[in-house]
């Protein structure tokens, strides 16, 4: 039995060793490579040599990854290289915005696998921390790939054509949402891989840049007239693959206090209970030789103009490059920053270009982005692509035309949607930036004309366009160099400095080229100034300082600066929005007191109504003109009203430290008079009996577009002709909403408790305002006949005080809807009075007056009965 067993034993220890055998020495058993030869595999592809040398072939397109890079770390950009100019399918702009994704190469077994990272968790290298970060957190498998063969250099070569050819960059989930009939909700598309395609590919020393051509089929699509087949949506897609910094920047660490956007990490090394470690985006400047106090950059930031962009323009944008240099200045740098046209052999996709391009959307997306490439890492940027479309740029020259009614306007600043709230909140450009500036073209055409600077239906001069190209270029670059929007900047600049040329070149129109800043026209009789800020603004000079300087300890005094004259800054969530609550925070104003500014535009545009069929239509003009001309100077008209319904229950935010200097601490109440002055405006202005009031004649030459095909409207909502009464209720009632929104009326309460109820227009003394204004034709004995569009307000009032009362939105305080219930009974007694004989009222008063008392009687019913019910 033993010897038997090891019999078996010596058997079995030689079987390996004979297989082994037999596969060295050939014969029919020998084992075959399982890789394919590589001269055999890559015969006759097109060979590009850079960060990955690349091997396309028909349809595959083989990379190699050398050894000793698999495992390493890498950016991955996705890019919509060309859309459909419409539905957020813009070509050239990132798919996430300012942020790539760290993506890795790895090998297992045959495989190489394309991994993310979760990058925003760390620990430092060789801590119990770093052990528990990686037993947390894990990379995601966007794909994979079969080895295909090894380069003589022991490179695996992988075919990544379908890495590409699909939807990796999950550009679908917009397309879906391009495609919905239903706004809100994602419609249905699905990729179609038999209709994709690889459109280029690109290598360069520290990227590869690659595009797809993708098609997404669809079912049921909403129309988007750029499409040419409604069935198949193309996008192409573009990825770069980019090599990160062998030596990483060493970071500046961020500051609430300054508005850069920031790369944001948790560090579970920290001992603090956040773990936060907050790092600015900005460029890397390392000094080289010294110039006098300043020092030149080894190597600076330089901006390339593509080609595409038209000669007219060019000179204006170059300009807006060049402009930073003043803030680089007094961050210690000399030639920090310029901008050159691109070479003729470059190439705008090479990451080492940041670049300026055009784009001709169909229709407005953004006007003008800015985003940037970072190092995830450290902030540190690396490459940005500005766009520029072209559209809202003509459209200031010479169109009257604005996509937008005033009351869209108006919704987009008080009530954005959550995500549009939180696009603006990190940096995004309002979708009413270039529409906003578009109407800004019709009214300073307007003022023009009736200064008599040009001739009725002239386009707006160079001049002008120049001013505001620089402008937009201006803001555009600050966002690529690492600078969020500063809304509050407007209110460093003294109205009456509005217009002080010398004033205004020093320190700027607004203190800050990141501000949305109104076009800023002189009063009737004063000499204008600047219509858009000429250069950089103090604001912008105190926080480049701040990010760029090469000493930390100055970084850190500059941070204490906040409080200065000059340095307000003002986020998105500041400026607009339900929650925005400091009424010099805005878009589209100017000056520190914005509410006078706003009476002065609001009577600059008011008198130009009567007059404005002379200033729009010339000979053998459209009618329609007049009518595009008028709808866009009454967005502007109406937006002047904005910054004062922030005076109501508003607070004065700072954002200074305990201890800093000029430090008002974090609220400070609008006085009461103040508020009262700005209830008082908005009550003249828009719930008046002389509000919106348009002469007989003028209204009569309004026009109807006459241009029958595509991309044209041809009605007003279905109307050929212009539905005035339906658009001014609008405006009312968006403005009736917004002065008693929930958010408004709990601030007042809260302002009652922190600031005291004598130091606030309280709710009572807002409805009264509104009731006695907005019913100012029967409030006292005997009263008058009620003009039509004063009906329509006085039914949107009833409307919303029944809402207030009986279906609240949420988060409206229980004292509201007291309040409105008083208020509700005090109408009805005065509407029972007057309907009390002997009156004189006209037919229509007389229905009005007894419907609106019927209306308020079944709602205190209602009322009673819930109260009951409770």
């Amino acid at each position: 039995m033993t010897r038997l067993l090891s019999l078996a034993l010596a058997l079995t220890l030689a079987a390996p060793l004979s297989s082994f055998a037999q596969d060295k020495g050939g014969g029919d058993d020998e084992k075959k490579d399982p890789f394919k030869d590589f001269g055999e595999l890559t015969e006759d592809a097109e060979v590009r040599e850079g960060f990955f040398d690349t091997y396309q072939k028909a349809d595959k397109l083989y990379m190699a990854v050398p050894q000793d890079r698999l495992g390493e770390d890498f950016l991955m950009i996705f890019e919509i290289a060309q859309g459909i100019g419409a539905a957020s399918l813009f070509g050239g702009t990132m798919l996430d915005i300012f942020e790539g994704h760290m993506v890795a190469l790895e090998r297992h077994g045959d495989k190489v696998y394309l991994l993310k990272r979760p990058h925003r968790y760390v620990a430092a290298e060789g801590s119990p921390e770093e052990a528990a970060v990686e037993l947390t957190y894990g990379s995601s498998v966007l794909a994979s790939a079969k080895i295909e063969s090894i380069r003589e250099d022991s490179a695996v070569v992988i075919d990544t054509n379908g890495w590409f050819v699909s939807d990796l960059s999950d550009v679908g989930q917009r397309v879906r949402f391009a495609t919905s009939r239903e706004r809100g909700q994602p419609g249905s598309a699905s990729f179609d891989g038999s209709r994709s395609y690889l459109e280029s590919v690109k290598a360069f020393p520290d990227n590869v840049n690659i595009r797809a051509k993708l098609t997404f089929k669809t079912t049921r699509p909403a129309f988007r007239r750029t499409v040419p087949d409604q069935r198949y949506l193309p996008v192409s897609v573009h990825y770069t693959l980019a090599r990160l910094p062998e030596d990483p920047m060493t970071p500046r660490v961020g500051d609430d206090r300054m508005g850069y956007f920031l790369t944001t990490i948790k560090d579970f090394s920290r001992s603090d209970t956040t773990y936060f470690v907050r790092y600015l985006n900005r460029w890397r400047l390392e000094p080289g030789e010294r110039v006098g106090d300043l020092v030149r950059p080894k190597k600076p930031i330089i901006y390339h103009l593509d080609r595409n962009i038209p000669e007219e323009f060019r000179q204006a944008m170059i300009d807006g490059v060049n402009a930073w240099t003043k803030a680089f200045e007094k961050a210690g740098w000399v030639d920090a920053i310029r901008a050159e046209m691109l070479p003729d052999d470059a190439d705008a996709e090479d990451i080492r270009y940041a670049t300026l391009r055009w784009n001709v959307s169909d229709q407005n997306g953004y006007g003008a982005i800015g985003p940037s490439v970072v190092d995830p890492r450290t902030g540190e940027i690396l490459d940005a692509d500005l766009l520029f479309e072209a559209q809202f740029i003509l459209n200031f020259k010479s169109n009257w035309r604005t996509l937008v009614d005033p009351t869209t306007m108006l919704e987009a600043a008080f009530n954005p949607s959550p995500e549009e709230l939180e696009f603006a909140a990190s940096g995004g450009e309002l979708a009413i930036f270039g529409t906003f500036i578009e109407a800004e073209g019709a009214l300073l055409r307007t003022i023009l004309a009736a200064r008599g600077e040009i001739e009725p239906g002239d386009p707006v001069p160079p001049e002008f366009m120049n001013q505001v190209l620089k402008w937009i270029t201006m803001h555009e670059v600050g966002h690529s160099l690492g600078l969020h929007h500063a809304f509050g900047s407007s209110k460093d600049t003294p109205l009456d400095k509005l217009h002080d040329r010398a004033w205004t070149e020093q320190n700027g129109v607004t203190a800050s080229v990141m501000d949305y800043h109104a076009v800023n026209l002189a009063p009737s009789g004063q000499e204008n100034g600047y219509y858009y800020t000429p250069g950089v603004g103090s604001y912008d000079e105190w926080i480049i300082s701040y990010g760029y300087t090469p000493d930390d300890a100055r970084a850190k005094r500059l941070a204490r600066q906040s409080g200065y004259p000059g340095h307000s800054f003002g986020s998105a969530l500041e400026a607009f929005g339900p929650g925005a609550l400091d009424p010099t925070v805005n878009i589209y104003d100017l000056s520190d007191d914005p509410l006078a500014w706003g009476i002065q535009r609001a009577e600059l545009i008011g008198s130009l109504f009567p007059q404005l069929a002379q200033r729009v239509l010339t000979d053998n003009s459209s009618y329609y003109d007049l009518t595009l001309a008028y709808n866009s100077l009454l967005g502007q008209y109406a937006f002047t009203m904005f910054p004062a319904i922030k005076y109501i229950g508003g607070q004065y935010s700072y954002n200074t430290h305990v201890g800093d200097e000029n430090d008002h601490g974090p609220f400070r109440a609008v006085p009461a008079a103040e508020q009262r002055a700005a209830l008082d405006f908005i009550v003249r202005t828009a719930f008046s009996e002389k509000s919106f009031q348009v002469p007989r004649e003028v209204l009569q030459k309004f026009g109807t577009n006459r241009w029958l095909h595509w991309g044209s409207n041809l009605t007003f909502n279905g109307r050929l002709d212009y539905p005035f009464y339906e658009v001014a209720l609008g405006i009312q009632t968006t403005l009736l909403n917004n002065l008693t929104h929930p958010f408004r009326l709990s601030r007042i309460r809260d302002a009652e408790l922190k600031f005291g109820a004598e130091n606030v227009v309280t709710i009572p003394d807002l409805f009264e305002s509104l009731t006695q204004a907005i019913w100012s034709e029967v409030w006292t004995a005997p009263g008058s006949n009620i003009s039509t569009e004063r009906r329509d307000l006085e039914r949107a009032y009833i409307e919303r005080m029944t809402q207030i009362l009986l279906d609240p939105p949420d988060r409206t305080p229980a004292d509201a809807r007291a309040i409105a219930r008083v208020t509700l009974q005090d109408l009805h007694t005065r509407l029972t009075r007057r309907l009390t004989p002997p009156y004189n009222f006209d037919a229509y008063t007389y229905a009005h007056l007894s419907e609106s008392k019927a209306r308020i009687e079944k709602a205190l019913e209602a009322n009673f009965a819930v109260d009951i019910e409770n």
